[in-house]
């Protein structure tokens, strides 16, 4: 009976321990592509971003965006453009246009860039830290015109705008329940 009621303690225990750390939203993190470092995305702002383009006939392109941000400054994004063909002509071509942009960018830390070439698709990753990335270096490599900062800062809304004119349109996501259907 001892020995069934220590059990039935550590058992509670256990469950206990798992469902309060796993209610803590400020441990929801966002991993970068290229390093091991996270980044602690639970109290910040979540919008997903879509863009419609085409790219010409048998090409499916499919690019979205995940914005994290803290009142009107942007924190972390994250961008995936896949480009869908049969035609490994096409693919080649457009693994070469990712790489020569993202070349770049190369050296820039918390600029982290990848290209995903498989069978039928190539996929341009990019997870930009603007908490952490040297924004002068940056701007050296964009211009001046045209971009997302204001005073040294990436401005969330800013980037909206700029989107907006490529026909982008954002949705703000509920990490919360998405956590929670996870579970």
């Amino acid at each position: 009976m001892k020995k069934i009621r220590k059990i039935s303690l550590l058992i509670i225990l256990l469950v206990c321990v798992l469902v309060i750390s796993g209610c803590d939203s400020s441990e929801k993190t966002v991993k970068t592509s290229n390093t091991n470092s996270n980044v602690k995305t639970g109290k910040m702002v979540h919008k997903h971003c879509t863009r419609a383009a085409t790219a010409g006939e048998g090409i499916d392109v499919s690019l979205n965006y995940e914005l994290y941000y803290t009142d009107d400054l942007l924190n972390v994004l994250h961008s995936e453009e896949k480009v869908t063909s049969e035609n490994s002509e096409s693919l080649d071509t457009y693994e070469k246009a990712y790489k020569d942009i993202h070349a770049n960018y190369k050296g820039l830390k918390y600029y982290d860039t990848d290209v995903v070439r498989d069978e039928n698709s190539v996929t341009s990753i990019i997870h930009i830290n603007y908490d952490k990335v040297n924004i002068a270096a940056l701007i050296d490599i964009e211009g001046e015109e045209d971009n997302i900062f204001e005073n040294g800062q990436a401005k969330v809304d800013k980037w909206i705008s700029l989107s907006k004119k490529f026909g982008t349109k954002c949705t703000v996501v509920n990490d919360l329940e998405e956590q929670n259907s996870e579970a």
